[in-house]
């Protein structure tokens, strides 16, 4: 095999990876509409049991009463963790026994989830955790 060929597989190969990575990724990144809904709107008061600033979205857990006084485990969703450290807040921010009130859009097929647009602290200070960067 000469060395032309050699080049060839060599770059094939390396194609191929990038490839499978961008591909890998795409499908781990899903649509917001395939979890959140658009048209609802909704707000919830709990307290937060977990936070996880990761990639692709960082996630609040947090309890919130329902209807019937039982309560619920909600996860509310948000930008990119580099999207929130742009807007001023990091990992310590919202903490595990903080009392929050977010607002956003509901998931889909009355899931506990949530897209959020704001979440207010016990403060009364209102972050903002997304524009437009679902």
């Amino acid at each position: 095999m000469n060395t032309n060929s050699k080049t060839l597989i060599l770059l094939i190969g390396i194609t191929s990876l990038g490839l499978m990575q961008i591909i890998t990724h795409a499908m781990a990144h899903h649509s917001f509409a395939a979890e959140f809904s658009y048209e609802l709107f909704g707000a919830r008061e709990g307290e937060v049991v977990e936070v996880l600033f990761v990639n692709p979205h960082a996630h609040i857990f947090f309890a919130v009463k329902n209807e019937a006084g039982e309560e619920e485990l909600w996860d509310v969703q948000s930008s990119t963790p580099q999207n929130l450290l742009r807007r001023g807040w990091g990992p310590d921010t919202i903490k595990i026994g903080d009392r929050i009130i977010v607002e956003g859009n509901l998931g889909l097929e009355n899931s506990n989830k949530l897209w959020a647009v704001t979440i207010t602290q016990e403060s009364g200070e209102v972050i903002y955790a997304s524009g437009g960067d679902n």
